[in-house]
Protein backbone atom coordinates (compact mmCIF):
# COMPACT_ATOMS: atom_id res chain seq x y z
CA UNK A 1 0.00 0.00 0.00
CA UNK A 2 1.29 3.81 -1.09
CA UNK A 3 -0.95 5.46 1.45
CA UNK A 4 -1.85 5.25 5.30
CA UNK A 5 -5.55 5.98 6.55
CA UNK A 6 -7.28 6.15 9.41
CA UNK A 7 -9.55 2.96 9.25
CA UNK A 8 -12.45 1.77 12.23
CA UNK A 9 -12.90 -1.53 12.52
CA UNK A 10 -16.14 -3.34 13.54
CA UNK A 11 -16.08 -7.01 14.27
CA UNK A 12 -16.58 -9.55 16.94
CA UNK A 13 -13.85 -10.22 19.51
CA UNK A 14 -13.65 -13.63 18.55
CA UNK A 15 -10.41 -15.82 19.55
CA UNK A 16 -8.90 -12.47 19.43
CA UNK A 17 -8.89 -12.19 15.40
CA UNK A 18 -9.71 -8.25 15.52
CA UNK A 19 -6.59 -8.01 17.28
CA UNK A 20 -4.29 -10.58 14.47
CA UNK A 21 -6.33 -8.07 11.71
CA UNK A 22 -5.70 -5.04 13.49
CA UNK A 23 -1.93 -5.42 13.73
CA UNK A 24 -1.54 -6.74 10.59
CA UNK A 25 -3.39 -3.39 9.16
CA UNK A 26 -1.43 -1.00 11.65
CA UNK A 27 2.04 -2.84 9.89
CA UNK A 28 0.84 -1.04 6.62
CA UNK A 29 0.84 2.46 8.38
CA UNK A 30 -2.91 2.78 8.94
CA UNK A 31 -4.13 3.93 12.27
CA UNK A 32 -6.96 1.56 13.58
CA UNK A 33 -9.92 1.95 16.04
CA UNK A 34 -11.90 -1.09 17.01
CA UNK A 35 -15.22 -1.43 18.19
CA UNK A 36 -16.49 -4.91 19.09
CA UNK A 37 -19.96 -6.28 16.67
CA UNK A 38 -21.54 -7.06 20.07
CA UNK A 39 -23.69 -10.39 18.74
CA UNK A 40 -22.78 -12.51 21.62
CA UNK A 41 -22.49 -12.80 25.22
CA UNK A 42 -24.80 -12.97 28.03
CA UNK A 43 -26.44 -9.97 27.77
CA UNK A 44 -27.13 -10.09 24.18
CA UNK A 45 -28.46 -13.44 24.48
CA UNK A 46 -30.54 -12.69 27.46
CA UNK A 47 -31.85 -9.55 25.11
CA UNK A 48 -32.80 -11.78 22.22
CA UNK A 49 -35.87 -13.35 25.10
CA UNK A 50 -37.45 -9.77 25.44
CA UNK A 51 -38.41 -7.25 23.36
CA UNK A 52 -38.23 -5.02 25.39
CA UNK A 53 -34.57 -5.62 26.56
CA UNK A 54 -33.49 -6.09 22.83
CA UNK A 55 -34.83 -2.30 21.87
CA UNK A 56 -32.55 -1.36 24.86
CA UNK A 57 -29.62 -3.30 23.57
CA UNK A 58 -29.71 -2.63 20.00
CA UNK A 59 -30.44 1.59 20.90
CA UNK A 60 -26.83 1.83 23.70
CA UNK A 61 -24.96 -0.32 20.63
CA UNK A 62 -26.62 2.15 17.96
CA UNK A 63 -25.68 4.98 19.58
CA UNK A 64 -21.88 3.67 20.85
CA UNK A 65 -21.15 3.22 16.89
CA UNK A 66 -22.55 6.45 15.77
CA UNK A 67 -20.66 8.07 18.72
CA UNK A 68 -17.39 6.31 17.70
CA UNK A 69 -17.75 7.08 13.68
CA UNK A 70 -18.51 10.54 14.76
CA UNK A 71 -15.01 10.69 17.27
CA UNK A 72 -12.98 10.45 14.23
CA UNK A 73 -12.07 11.39 10.88
CA UNK A 74 -12.61 7.61 9.35
CA UNK A 75 -11.43 7.35 5.50
CA UNK A 76 -12.27 3.54 5.77
CA UNK A 77 -14.55 1.52 7.88
CA UNK A 78 -14.15 -2.46 7.62
CA UNK A 79 -17.18 -4.57 9.01
CA UNK A 80 -16.52 -8.47 9.61
CA UNK A 81 -19.78 -9.53 10.28
CA UNK A 82 -22.29 -6.98 11.23
CA UNK A 83 -24.81 -9.16 12.39
CA UNK A 84 -26.06 -7.05 15.59
CA UNK A 85 -27.18 -4.23 13.78
CA UNK A 86 -30.03 -4.49 10.80
CA UNK A 87 -29.65 -3.42 7.34
CA UNK A 88 -32.09 -0.21 7.68
CA UNK A 89 -29.03 1.24 10.06
CA UNK A 90 -26.02 0.23 7.66
CA UNK A 91 -28.02 2.06 4.80
CA UNK A 92 -28.10 5.14 7.19
CA UNK A 93 -24.41 5.01 7.57
CA UNK A 94 -23.91 4.54 3.83
CA UNK A 95 -26.05 7.76 3.41
CA UNK A 96 -24.47 9.53 6.06
CA UNK A 97 -21.06 8.84 5.83
CA UNK A 98 -18.93 9.57 3.07
CA UNK A 99 -15.91 7.14 3.91
CA UNK A 100 -15.34 3.64 1.97
CA UNK A 101 -16.87 1.32 3.55
CA UNK A 102 -16.12 -2.54 3.70
CA UNK A 103 -18.12 -6.11 4.11
CA UNK A 104 -16.19 -8.90 5.05
CA UNK A 105 -18.31 -11.94 5.62
CA UNK A 106 -17.21 -15.05 7.56
CA UNK A 107 -20.49 -16.75 7.31
CA UNK A 108 -22.13 -18.66 5.45
CA UNK A 109 -25.49 -16.72 3.60
CA UNK A 110 -27.67 -20.48 4.70
CA UNK A 111 -26.47 -18.83 8.83
CA UNK A 112 -26.37 -15.51 8.08
CA UNK A 113 -28.14 -13.85 5.54
CA UNK A 114 -26.85 -10.65 4.63
CA UNK A 115 -28.23 -9.83 0.95
CA UNK A 116 -30.19 -6.71 2.43
CA UNK A 117 -26.62 -5.10 3.74
CA UNK A 118 -24.71 -5.67 0.51
CA UNK A 119 -26.02 -2.09 -1.37
CA UNK A 120 -24.69 0.00 1.86
CA UNK A 121 -21.06 -1.11 1.11
CA UNK A 122 -18.31 -0.25 -1.76
CA UNK A 123 -16.57 -3.16 -1.49
CA UNK A 124 -18.42 -6.94 -0.33
CA UNK A 125 -16.09 -10.09 0.37
CA UNK A 126 -17.03 -13.41 1.30
CA UNK A 127 -14.98 -16.55 2.95
CA UNK A 128 -17.44 -18.88 0.84
CA UNK A 129 -16.73 -19.64 -2.55
CA UNK A 130 -20.60 -20.65 -2.88
CA UNK A 131 -22.06 -17.54 -1.98
CA UNK A 132 -19.12 -15.86 -4.12
CA UNK A 133 -20.61 -17.37 -7.16
CA UNK A 134 -24.41 -16.94 -6.10
CA UNK A 135 -23.89 -13.00 -5.13
CA UNK A 136 -20.89 -12.11 -7.71
CA UNK A 137 -18.67 -11.05 -5.14
CA UNK A 138 -14.78 -11.61 -4.35
CA UNK A 139 -14.20 -14.74 -2.87
CA UNK A 140 -11.60 -14.34 -0.12
CA UNK A 141 -11.37 -17.11 2.35
CA UNK A 142 -9.45 -16.60 5.96
CA UNK A 143 -6.67 -15.91 6.65
CA UNK A 144 -3.11 -17.51 9.17
CA UNK A 145 -0.59 -15.65 10.94
CA UNK A 146 2.78 -17.01 10.15
CA UNK A 147 4.82 -17.84 13.18
CA UNK A 148 7.64 -20.36 13.57
CA UNK A 149 8.13 -21.59 16.85
CA UNK A 150 11.13 -23.46 18.19
CA UNK A 151 11.38 -26.74 20.62
CA UNK A 152 7.66 -27.50 20.85
CA UNK A 153 7.23 -31.01 20.68
CA UNK A 154 4.19 -32.91 18.47
CA UNK A 155 3.13 -34.72 21.45
CA UNK A 156 -0.68 -35.03 20.32
CA UNK A 157 -1.61 -36.86 16.99
CA UNK A 158 -5.03 -34.80 16.67
CA UNK A 159 -6.31 -31.59 17.78
CA UNK A 160 -9.96 -29.89 17.75
CA UNK A 161 -10.87 -26.55 19.12
CA UNK A 162 -13.97 -24.85 18.41
CA UNK A 163 -17.25 -24.02 19.88
CA UNK A 164 -20.37 -25.93 20.11
CA UNK A 165 -22.87 -26.66 17.04
CA UNK A 166 -24.79 -28.91 15.61
CA UNK A 167 -23.31 -32.80 15.22
CA UNK A 168 -19.82 -31.53 16.33
CA UNK A 169 -20.08 -33.88 19.37
CA UNK A 170 -21.20 -36.60 17.61
CA UNK A 171 -18.52 -36.64 14.76
CA UNK A 172 -15.77 -35.71 17.57
CA UNK A 173 -17.15 -38.88 19.39
CA UNK A 174 -16.53 -41.10 16.70
CA UNK A 175 -12.99 -39.72 15.87
CA UNK A 176 -12.51 -40.41 19.11
CA UNK A 177 -13.57 -44.10 19.46
CA UNK A 178 -10.95 -44.61 16.09
CA UNK A 179 -7.99 -42.90 18.38
CA UNK A 180 -8.28 -44.97 20.72
CA UNK A 181 -8.63 -48.15 18.63
CA UNK A 182 -5.53 -47.06 16.74
CA UNK A 183 -3.40 -45.83 19.85
CA UNK A 184 -3.41 -42.03 18.85
CA UNK A 185 -3.32 -39.21 21.01
CA UNK A 186 -5.68 -36.53 20.74
CA UNK A 187 -7.51 -32.98 22.69
CA UNK A 188 -10.81 -31.93 21.70
CA UNK A 189 -12.16 -29.09 23.48
CA UNK A 190 -15.63 -27.83 22.41
CA UNK A 191 -16.35 -24.65 24.11
CA UNK A 192 -20.06 -24.20 25.28
CA UNK A 193 -21.08 -20.48 27.20
CA UNK A 194 -21.90 -22.04 30.52
CA UNK A 195 -25.36 -20.59 30.78
CA UNK A 196 -26.82 -22.02 27.51
CA UNK A 197 -25.26 -25.71 28.42
CA UNK A 198 -27.04 -25.79 32.10
CA UNK A 199 -30.41 -24.75 30.02
CA UNK A 200 -29.91 -27.21 26.94
CA UNK A 201 -28.89 -30.51 29.22
CA UNK A 202 -31.11 -29.67 32.48
CA UNK A 203 -33.98 -27.70 30.95
CA UNK A 204 -34.43 -28.37 27.63
CA UNK A 205 -32.73 -31.77 27.96
CA UNK A 206 -31.64 -31.71 24.31
CA UNK A 207 -28.16 -32.37 24.97
CA UNK A 208 -26.03 -34.99 26.24
CA UNK A 209 -22.80 -34.31 28.35
CA UNK A 210 -19.66 -35.09 27.38
CA UNK A 211 -15.87 -34.53 28.77
CA UNK A 212 -15.05 -32.81 25.51
CA UNK A 213 -16.99 -29.75 26.86
CA UNK A 214 -15.55 -26.66 28.25
CA UNK A 215 -17.19 -23.21 29.30
CA UNK A 216 -14.57 -20.92 29.41
CA UNK A 217 -13.10 -19.65 25.92
CA UNK A 218 -9.29 -20.77 25.37
CA UNK A 219 -6.58 -17.69 24.50
CA UNK A 220 -5.45 -17.35 21.53
CA UNK A 221 -2.10 -17.99 22.62
CA UNK A 222 -3.26 -21.57 24.24
CA UNK A 223 -4.40 -22.48 21.19
CA UNK A 224 -1.62 -22.11 19.06
CA UNK A 225 -0.27 -23.98 21.32
CA UNK A 226 -2.37 -27.06 20.79
CA UNK A 227 -1.82 -26.11 17.26
CA UNK A 228 2.40 -26.74 17.70
CA UNK A 229 1.44 -29.57 19.53
CA UNK A 230 -0.29 -31.74 17.31
CA UNK A 231 0.35 -33.17 14.05
CA UNK A 232 -3.33 -33.89 12.63
CA UNK A 233 -5.84 -30.96 13.28
CA UNK A 234 -9.59 -31.57 12.75
CA UNK A 235 -12.22 -29.51 11.31
CA UNK A 236 -16.08 -30.11 11.64
CA UNK A 237 -17.66 -27.02 9.30
CA UNK A 238 -21.08 -26.34 10.24
CA UNK A 239 -23.93 -28.54 7.93
CA UNK A 240 -25.12 -25.57 6.21
CA UNK A 241 -21.83 -23.80 5.46
CA UNK A 242 -19.56 -24.32 2.24
CA UNK A 243 -16.84 -21.51 3.44
CA UNK A 244 -13.33 -22.67 4.70
CA UNK A 245 -13.02 -22.29 8.80
CA UNK A 246 -10.43 -20.35 10.24
CA UNK A 247 -9.34 -23.54 11.94
CA UNK A 248 -8.17 -25.17 8.49
CA UNK A 249 -6.60 -22.17 7.41
CA UNK A 250 -4.09 -22.13 10.53
CA UNK A 251 -3.48 -25.71 10.07
CA UNK A 252 -2.46 -25.33 6.59
CA UNK A 253 -0.64 -22.28 7.40
CA UNK A 254 1.17 -24.46 10.15
CA UNK A 255 1.94 -27.13 7.91
CA UNK A 256 -0.46 -29.40 9.88
CA UNK A 257 -2.46 -32.59 8.60
CA UNK A 258 -6.30 -31.88 7.84
CA UNK A 259 -9.48 -34.42 8.72
CA UNK A 260 -12.30 -31.96 7.44
CA UNK A 261 -16.00 -33.05 6.57
CA UNK A 262 -15.74 -29.66 3.97
CA UNK A 263 -15.41 -31.33 0.33
CA UNK A 264 -15.59 -27.80 -1.00
CA UNK A 265 -11.56 -27.61 -0.15
CA UNK A 266 -11.04 -29.73 -2.90
CA UNK A 267 -11.59 -27.10 -5.28
CA UNK A 268 -8.52 -25.03 -3.59
CA UNK A 269 -5.44 -24.36 -5.13
CA UNK A 270 -3.53 -25.91 -1.97
CA UNK A 271 -5.45 -28.74 -1.70
CA UNK A 272 -3.22 -31.99 -1.37
CA UNK A 273 -5.02 -35.51 -0.84
CA UNK A 274 -1.49 -36.57 1.49
CA UNK A 275 -2.23 -33.84 3.66
CA UNK A 276 -6.19 -33.45 3.72
CA UNK A 277 -8.69 -35.92 3.87
CA UNK A 278 -12.26 -35.15 3.89
CA UNK A 279 -14.15 -37.50 6.11
CA UNK A 280 -17.79 -38.17 5.63
CA UNK A 281 -19.54 -37.05 8.40
CA UNK A 282 -22.22 -40.02 8.72
CA UNK A 283 -19.71 -42.30 7.99
CA UNK A 284 -16.34 -41.21 9.61
CA UNK A 285 -13.72 -42.99 8.30
CA UNK A 286 -9.93 -42.16 8.32
CA UNK A 287 -7.22 -43.58 6.01
CA UNK A 288 -5.00 -46.08 7.50
CA UNK A 289 -1.46 -44.14 6.30
CA UNK A 290 -3.21 -40.91 6.27
CA UNK A 291 -0.56 -40.34 9.27
CA UNK A 292 2.59 -41.24 7.61
CA UNK A 293 3.20 -38.68 5.11
CA UNK A 294 3.78 -35.25 5.08
CA UNK A 295 4.07 -32.72 2.06
CA UNK A 296 4.64 -28.60 2.21
CA UNK A 297 1.57 -26.70 1.06
CA UNK A 298 1.66 -24.74 -2.20
CA UNK A 299 -0.04 -21.70 -2.82
CA UNK A 300 -1.00 -20.48 0.19
CA UNK A 301 0.79 -17.08 0.92
CA UNK A 302 -1.73 -14.53 -0.07
CA UNK A 303 -3.74 -15.95 3.09
CA UNK A 304 -1.09 -15.00 5.13
CA UNK A 305 -2.58 -11.81 7.32
CA UNK A 306 -0.31 -9.06 6.25
CA UNK A 307 -1.30 -10.40 2.51
CA UNK A 308 -4.86 -10.93 3.53
CA UNK A 309 -5.32 -7.13 4.77
CA UNK A 310 -4.18 -6.11 1.52
CA UNK A 311 -6.40 -8.12 -0.51
CA UNK A 312 -9.40 -7.21 1.92
CA UNK A 313 -8.64 -3.47 1.11
CA UNK A 314 -7.80 -3.62 -2.58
Amino acid sequence: MDNSYKIILIAPKYFSYNIIIINALEKLGNKVDFLEDKNSGLLYNLSRKSSFLKKRYLAKYKKDVLDKLNSGDYQILIVIGGKTLDAEFWKYINRTYSFKKILYQWDSLKNFDYRDMIASFDVVKTFDSEDAKELDIPYLPLFYKKEVRVGTSQDLDMMFIGIWHSDRIDILNKIADYAMQNKLSYVFKVYHPWYIYLYMVYVRKSLKKSSFFIHTPISIVDTMNYYDRAKCIVDINHPGQSGLTMRTIEAIGKGKKLLTTNSFIKKEKFYDPQMIQVINRKDIKIKDDFFEYYNDYKNIDKLEIDNWVVELLS
